[in-house]
């Protein structure tokens, strides 16, 4: 831990509904990880969190379960 910030990255998992949205819009795995570690974060309850990336492509959403050890990807939107 540097300052405060973990820099060791959790891994990140999807659900089969993520893979399938991603594949739908074409998503590269980058852009995923991404949307992830530098989209803005919003807490969605205790363990869930929506994570917001505006890139030229439009705005991009994924609804993940984050836990201590992990993040899951439940699903992808593409936002307006």
């Amino acid at each position: 831990m540097v300052l405060g910030i973990d820099v060791q990255k959790k891994p990140i998992r999807l659900t089969k509904h993520a893979v399938q949205r991603a594949l739908k819009y074409d998503l590269a795995p980058e852009l995923i990880e991404r949307m992830i570690w530098e989209g803005e974060r919003q807490r969605e309850g205790k363990t869930k969190a929506k994570y917001v990336l505006k890139t030229k492509n439009g705005v991009w959403v994924a609804v993940c379960e984050v836990y201590p050890d992990q993040i899951i990807v439940i699903t992808i939107m593409k936002g307006r």
